[in-house]
């Protein structure tokens, strides 16, 4: 008879937190439904399982979509923050925007964490995002989204976290001697065969050469080591930690256990934040003039013109560091147009990096790939400028999406046989980054508000 009762009591409780869950759902849907309403470019969708229940849930918003057109060949994510009332793994998908900042593409909600899970939500990104597949992919170690990269986007470079991998070496080797050797091994710009050898001695210095996970990342280092990963474009995203700042956001907005409405909101509350953000970092790039620290004025100088706040510190970084090179050897083509230069490095000799100039195209390419890595030129290719006398930045080494103007012109996909709809997204991303910077400037004060708000009206 008890468990008559128990069985009955605990069928009761069940059916009371089905009601939940449904109203909950319905609630969050018709919120959606207002949001298309709102918003005519916002995307959404959702499965439910045989039983007709919640399943899997995605969105993203029109501004998000848009971003992506322009900054979508890298993307990130990771399933870290559970901390809803039921339970689920909340996934944003991440990217980088022309200030080196997280932005937000899209995000779902999962039932759970496996290939099948993964793979419908990459599909489903994948629509709103009009099919566009990114160049570059960075995830935790999780052999279910590896699985559904390999199924969905077979073309994307995959790379594993390295703060994860880091995290991961402590645990399982439980030195930090040995986790410090191991994220220098991961981060250092050596070739591969400087790379093996340096794992090798490392591998041989610890003792660890039969340990399984050394040996399952030995055998997986094409997914993790710079060495490996050099030529391949990631944008500076490394780590999916970039996730971990809007979790980090969930975490405080959601205190106690929340439902899916609340969970929405809260991340909506902070991808707003994150705008706003890129917003000041826009109005301060393309207002105000950075410090110049090199005696190569007027190429620092439009390089400072160019590029975003962040990106030209980067780029000053390089140039700071070209003095340290000098030409060790200059070789003619049999193109006149052609010239190959060998440089050294001070105190290192034996260190030696080979540069193609085309002078037609202005063309510099440099056997570091740090340019096809990251976007931005290297030192070497900065030193062959200053010996050629160049006062400006050739195109060939401005890539637009960390430029100030990343967001600012339409792509031009004439040539690309590109659907209606990317090229709709793409002048939407170009007519919003206009508007934006003028609303910013126009809400600095009642007057000037009043004055943008009456001629949009008009």
């Amino acid at each position: 008879m008890i468990w008559v009762l128990k069985d009955l009591y605990n069928a009761i409780q069940r059916g009371k937190e089905k009601e939940i869950v449904d109203g909950d759902v319905n609630a969050l849907i018709a919120y959606f439904d207002y949001k298309k309403h709102d918003d005519p470019g916002f995307f959404m969708t959702y499965s439910v399982d045989e039983s007709g229940a919640f399943y899997n849930l995605i969105w993203s918003d029109s501004t998000s979509r848009s971003d992506y057109t322009c900054f979508g060949d890298v993307i990130a994510f990771d399933t870290t923050y559970k901390d809803n009332l039921y339970g689920r793994p909340i996934m944003p998908i991440v990217g980088v925007n022309h200030h080196h900042n997280t932005i937000v593409f899209a995000t779902a909600i999962i039932a759970d964490e496996t290939s099948q899970s993964f793979e419908w939500v990459l599909q489903n990104f994948l629509e709103a995002m009009m099919n566009k597949s990114p160049i570059s992919v960075v995830t935790d170690g999780d052999r279910a989204m590896q699985r559904a990269i390999k199924s969905v986007i077979p073309y994307a470079k995959h790379i594993l976290c390295s703060w994860h991998l880091s995290r991961n070496a402590q645990a399982n080797i439980g030195d930090p001697k040995f986790t410090a050797a191991f994220s220098k091994c991961m981060a250092s710009w050596w070739t591969t065969k400087e790379f093996d050898i340096q794992w090798r001695s490392i591998v041989s210095e610890f003792n660890v050469q039969k340990h399984p996970w050394v040996i399952e990342k030995g055998n997986t280092r094409h997914l993790w080591a710079q060495a490996y990963l050099t030529g391949h474009f990631f944008a500076n995203i490394r780590s999916t930690q970039r996730c971990e700042s809007m979790n980090a956001s969930l975490a405080i907005a959601l205190k106690h256990k929340k439902i899916y409405l609340d969970v929405v909101r809260a991340i909506e509350d902070g991808i707003s934040r994150m705008r706003m953000n890129e917003l000041k970092a826009d109005y301060l790039s393309s207002h105000t003039k950075p410090f110049q620290i090199t005696k190569l004025v007027d190429l620092e100088s439009h390089a400072a013109a160019i590029f975003t706040r962040e990106s030209f510190r980067v780029f000053q970084d390089e140039l700071i560091r070209e003095t340290l090179y000098r030409i060790e050897a200059e070789i003619k083509s049999l193109s006149d147009e052609c010239q190959h230069y060998i440089l050294s490095k001070y105190a290192e000799k034996n260190r030696k990096f080979e540069i193609s100039f085309d002078s037609r195209t202005k063309t510099l390419i440099c056997s570091c790939k740090k340019f096809e890595t990251d976007g931005l030129p290297c030192r070497h290719q900065l030193h062959i400028l200053k010996q050629l006398d160049y006062t400006y930045l050739p195109g060939t080494l401005i890539q637009s999406r960390w430029t100030n103007d990343a967001k600012a012109s339409a792509p031009s996909y004439v040539d690309l046989n590109v659907s209606p709809e990317v090229m709709q997204m793409a002048r939407f991303a170009a007519l919003r980054s206009t508007s934006s910077r003028l609303c910013y400037i126009a809400s600095k004060t009642d007057e000037s508000f009043k004055t943008a708000r009456d001629e949009m009206k008009n």
